[in-house]
């Protein structure tokens, strides 16, 4: 359970940050994002393309990724984090493991308008001046948003920022519309999964499958989707998980998992 005061500071400013919160889970998920990264991109693991936010991204809720499939809702550390973060049952995204190339400049994970929260955790100790996290706090409030991207428009390439450091087992939790970048870091191995609230009527639910769509694109990707797909593997299962067969009857209730490439990819 989250506490008052973390709550009350990722809806102010946008963003928290969890110490150890990962606990038991640090370690072995640190090795199953390594492990299915470097199978996964065998032939191109060494290669470093750098385009916009580049990296190795991969989906992590199949039968090779036991770990991260089960901490999108199995134990519910990150899935009750969230509804507490967003007051409102969630719909999960698929969870990724990246290896991120350099730098990220400033952006925010939404342009469409929905409601939904983002938690990322690294596999290494990072700081100010190599790949922290950084925030530009308050700006997941919309009249921020607008003002951030006219003034980005307007040709100014950087923020005052908050640098967010971080160590394994640590997690990151920030609304998909506050603006993040990551300056002075390479080749850093992570693991983040996004949640929505739960669409409470027409217009959030067209907006939320279309966020959602977005998220089964894999064609550019350059791995095997059979072996890594999106949810086949992990709704396959779900019938022997509780917790994890309830999501599944939300995920199918909003129509997610009636997009292209819902089961692996597109």
């Amino acid at each position: 359970m989250l506490t008052t005061a973390q709550i009350e500071h990722f809806r102010t400013f946008g963003f928290v940050a969890l110490p150890g919160l990962l606990g038991q889970y640090a370690e072995a998920l640190r090795h199953e994002v390594d492990v299915a990264l470097r199978d996964a991109y065998a032939a191109t693991y060494d290669e470093r393309v750098i385009d916009g936010i580049g990296g190795h991204y991969l989906p992590m809720a199949s039968v090779l990724t036991p770990v991260s499939s089960s901490l999108i809702c199995d134990d519910p550390v990150l899935i009750d984090a969230a509804e507490q973060l967003l007051g409102a049952s969630v719909l999960p995204a698929v969870p990724q493991g990246v290896l991120y190339f350099a730098e990220a400049g400033w952006h925010n994970d939404d342009g469409i308008g929905v409601s939904g929260v983002k938690f990322a955790t690294y596999f290494e100790g990072l700081d100010a001046a190599h790949g922290a996290l950084r925030f530009v706090p308050c700006s997941q409030h919309p009249d921020a948003e607008r003002s951030l991207c006219a003034y980005q428009r307007a040709g100014h390439l950087e923020y005052p920022g908050v640098a967010v450091e971080s160590s394994p087992g640590d997690v990151i939790a920030f609304d998909v519309h506050t603006f993040h970048a990551s300056l002075g870091g390479r080749d850093r191995l992570a693991w983040a999964i996004e949640y929505l609230a739960e669409p409470g009527d027409e217009d959030e639910r067209h907006r939320s499958l279309r966020w959602l769509a977005d998220e089964f694109e894999q064609q550019y990707r350059g791995f095997d989707r059979e072996r890594y797909p999106t949810w086949r593997d992990w709704l396959t299962a779900a019938p022997l998980h509780p917790r994890r067969a309830q999501v599944a009857e939300r995920l199918r209730r909003s129509g997610a998992l009636e997009l292209p490439g819902a089961e692996i990819g597109r």
